[in-house]
């Protein structure tokens, strides 16, 4: 199954840069977008956050960008923000028992978005560059992950990290959703 999503996230990039969209025997650009909104349509939630995912992910965008807000993926952090505070509020990670409350639940469940999409995106470790390696030797500083650790307390990396699992999984699924519209147009 990661061979299928593997092989649509290269055609996905691919028609991405395309200057062609043509869709004839030799060139074939737009099936991979079309098949990304199939999946979008079909992945039950009718909105195009699985592409959206999809795009930032696949473009390679650098973390310290997306943390500043430098970087134009605002309409993907506003609605991953509005999914984690959704995640949030079901899973009862916040007690709210004062109005204050809900201005700072907001605030905490705004930065688990922020910091938790950043991580996902592009959160390869600084020392090794994910290569799991420093120095000839397993990485100190990411203990061997390739991933950078996630920083903050210890109930705030954990919900961060749940997040970073809950984007990955609709990554994935998005991804093996498409492989499957693309190989149902072949």
């Amino acid at each position: 199954m990661t061979e299928n999503i593997m092989g649509f996230a290269d055609r996905y990039i691919h028609a991405l840069s395309a200057s062609n969209l043509m869709d004839d025997a030799q060139h074939q650009q737009a099936e991979p977008l079309i098949a990304a909104a199939l999946a979008d349509l079909t992945g039950g939630s009718g909105s195009v956050f699985g592409s959206m995912l999809a795009r930032a992910k696949l473009a390679g965008v650098p973390r310290q960008a997306i943390e500043s807000g430098t970087y134009g993926l605002g309409a993907l952090l506003r609605v991953w923000t509005e999914e984690v505070t959704k995640k949030g509020l079901a899973r009862s990670w916040l007690k709210i028992k004062h109005e204050w409350d809900i201005k700072a639940a907001h605030a905490i469940y705004a930065k688990i978005a922020r910091v938790s999409l950043a991580h996902w995106l592009a959160g390869g470790c600084t020392v090794c560059n994910g290569t799991k390696i420093s120095e000839s030797r397993a990485c100190t500083h990411c203990h061997g992950t390739g991933s950078e650790p996630i920083q903050g307390g210890a109930i705030e990396r954990e919900k961060i990290a749940d997040m970073v699992s809950e984007l990955e999984g609709m990554f994935q699924s998005h991804g093996a959703r498409a492989g499957a519209k693309m190989r149902k147009a072949a």
